[in-house]
């Protein structure tokens, strides 16, 4: 207190720390994709039931143009959401082929820099090829959301091993057989990044935000459109609309839900590395 005033503090929280935050909880729902189903169905339900009590408070179904005009928006809005959830769809199924390609393609160029480590000199033959073995074991902790982050770390480091070891090499050993190790390792660190990218590249949370809040409105609009209550209209819509979100999100979600990456390129690739010497 001075001058007889009480001080007063104000919190200003800085506005894309704020961003930052919801941002991060809004990631963090979509990766319960099946669980954002469940809780999306049950709320559509509700807005459905919403729409038909309030229809019958201002008895749209009862005057002909009322129930005209809800039924033009309603068909306009359910082509609008159907629009949405294809293209979607397309988007995640895309994405998700993308990450399982390069799970292959990077198990073929491990493979390759493996066998090529065999023509590098002693003692740079075995400890690369060690590296690489523990290599493959950060790959395959990759898809695993609670070790994704050391999983990466780990591999830049194997990395940064691996090519200080062909960089030796290489100033004593400029051959073309060399230059062939060096260009499947350069392969390897780069397809690395790619495959980083690849999980990071999710489907922008502006788009849920606007599938779930058109979602919303037609359902309302369609409940808008019920004379009477009937258990399977209030359930089958929203639950196919769920359904249809649940699995765009688990597609989209590369370390969550019931789909995941096929690794058994990788898997054959270690077992391989273990009885190659």
């Amino acid at each position: 207190m001075a001058n007889g005033k009480a001080e007063v503090w104000y919190f200003d929280p800085n506005p894309f720390t704020l961003l930052l935050a919801k941002r991060e909880q809004m990631g963090n729902i979509l990766n319960h994709p099946w669980e954002l189903g469940l809780v999306l169905g049950a709320m559509l339900a509700c807005v459905l039931e919403l729409g038909r009590l309030l229809a019958v408070r201002y008895r749209i179904p009862e005057v002909p143009e009322r129930k005209e005009q809800m039924g033009t928006i309603r068909d306009g809005l359910f082509i609008l959401v159907s629009l949405l959830l294809g293209f979607t769809l397309t988007l995640a199924t895309s994405r998700f082929s993308e990450r399982r390609s390069l799970v292959v393609d990077e198990a073929i160029s491990i493979g390759t820099t493996y066998l090529r480590a065999n023509t590098l000199p002693q003692p740079y033959r075995d400890h690369s090829r060690q590296l690489l073995r523990e290599y493959v074991d950060t790959r395959l902790d990759l898809v695993d959301a609670n070790r994704f982050d050391d999983a990466a770390s780990k591999a830049k480091k194997l990395q940064e091993d691996l090519w200080l070891d062909a960089s030796t090499v290489a100033q004593n050993d400029r051959t073309a057989i060399t230059s062939l190790y060096l260009n499947s390792l350069n392969e390897t660190i780069d397809l690395h990044e790619k495959r980083v990218a690849a999980f990071e590249n999710r489907i922008p949370q502006a788009v849920w935000i606007l599938i779930i809040s058109v979602s919303v409105i037609a359902v309302f609009t369609r409940g808008a459109t019920l004379p009477v209550r009937f258990w399977l209209t209030l359930t089958l819509l929203p639950l196919t609309i769920a359904i249809v979100v649940a699995l765009i999100a688990d597609l989209d979600s590369p370390s969550h839900g019931l789909i995941q990456l096929d690794q058994r390129a990788l898997h054959r690739l270690k077992a391989d590395m273990s009885t190659v010497h």
